[in-house]
């Protein structure tokens, strides 16, 4: 790999790190599957797995799996996007790690173009939508999750909430938003996909829009969703799951899933997402767990404990969360828009996101 690219993917990953909201999961689920006995006496080994998500999110999805496979052990070394792609890099030649499973599309669309990942032709993988795996199957999603506007009930109302991305430029709101900064996956893909839809300009407006009403920036997105549950601010820019995860804890939230009318550009939908390392020790055990994660059952343990929509057909939402149908989505696909990365971040960047 040349060095310019190298850096390039360093430096994108680090500016992507995704920040996973931490809470408490009940361990295994009662009606966890039951494989073959041939199949689940026949996996056994240690499965490596590098991961950017939370281990209070994660480790349940391993209780589960290891309720199916209990010779397999599942060890997981956690890190963000940056940490982690540049571990992977650099063991390249010898790879240590089996698999990775990170929370942002244009991150895997970009180690996949580098020949990270090795090719899987699951059956399960081959069920996700196109837009949301690689045309191999290197890499696929594993859940789903919209970019909202959540807004304290108690100092705002619905009818006053912003109904688009770009009513949050309002001065009305100045001192009063949320928002991930730079550091954050979700954050840039949807500045990739804004300018992709709406124009450089609009895109840019929108980040200046939120500079001049005194965004307060977050690494990541746990500490959005506190600061406005807790009254501190009165709307935040969020995935869509940290409201259900606020709403879940009693605080006083709403949720607006935004650019719905005639005209305006739909939901922004980015993913997290699995991809085996190519010259992996275990891929056999790699290509499980992935099946696993695709799975109806382990769609569920996502979907019910993390309120994330499902990528596996027919798989419902948990309580409460409105299926994906039931909104105008953005036309766009986040993984074909590697190349409008770079001018989206300097755009960014110079309209003041920090």
């Amino acid at each position: 790999m040349e060095t310019k690219v190298l850096i390039r993917i360093i430096t994108l990953l680090a500016l992507v790190a995704a920040v996973m909201a931490g809470c408490t999961l009940p361990a295994t689920p009662a009606n966890a599957p039951a494989a073959p006995a041939a199949e689940a006496s026949a996996a056994a080994g240690e499965l490596i797995v590098y991961t950017s998500r939370a281990e209070s999110l994660f480790k349940p999805v391993i209780e589960a799996f290891n309720a199916v496979y209990p010779d397999v052990q599942v060890t997981m070394l956690t890190g963000s996007n940056g940490e982690l792609a540049a571990k992977l890099l650099e063991e390249r030649a010898n790879p240590q790690a089996d698999l990775l499973v990170n929370s942002d599309t244009l991150t895997m669309e970009s180690l996949g173009e580098q020949g990270l990942f090795a090719p899987n032709d699951s059956p399960e993988v081959a069920a996700v939508p196109d837009a949301y795996r690689a045309e191999d199957g290197s890499w696929v999603a594993l859940t789903l999750r919209p970019r909202v506007i959540m807004y304290n009930t108690d100092l705002v109302s619905r009818e006053e909430a912003p109904q688009t991305m770009m009513e949050l430029t309002d001065p009305k709101w100045q001192g009063q938003i949320g928002a991930a900064d730079s550091r954050n996956g979700a954050m840039v893909a949807q500045l990739v996909a804004m300018r992709h839809l709406l124009g450089e300009e609009a895109m840019t407006a929108f980040v200046q829009g939120l500079v001049a009403n005194d965004t307060q920036w977050f690494g990541g997105h746990t500490d959005v969703r506190k600061a406005v549950g807790a009254g501190e601010l009165k709307l935040g820019l969020v995935n869509h799951y940290y409201y259900h995860l606020s709403n879940a804890e009693g605080a006083p939230v709403g949720i607006i899933y935004p650019d719905q009318g005639e005209g305006e550009m739909g939901l922004i939908v980015n993913s997290t997402n699995a991809g085996i390392i190519d010259g992996a020790r275990h891929p056999e055990l790699a290509r499980l767990f992935v099946d696993f994660m695709l799975s109806p059952e382990g769609q569920r343990v996502y979907a019910e404990q993390n309120f994330e929509y499902p990528v596996t057909p027919g798989v419902a939402t948990a309580e409460g969360v409105p299926p994906l149908s039931d909104f105008k989505l953005a036309d766009v696909t986040l993984k074909t828009m590697w190349d409008e990365l770079e001018p989206a971040q300097q755009a960014a960047q110079t309209a003041g996101l920090p």
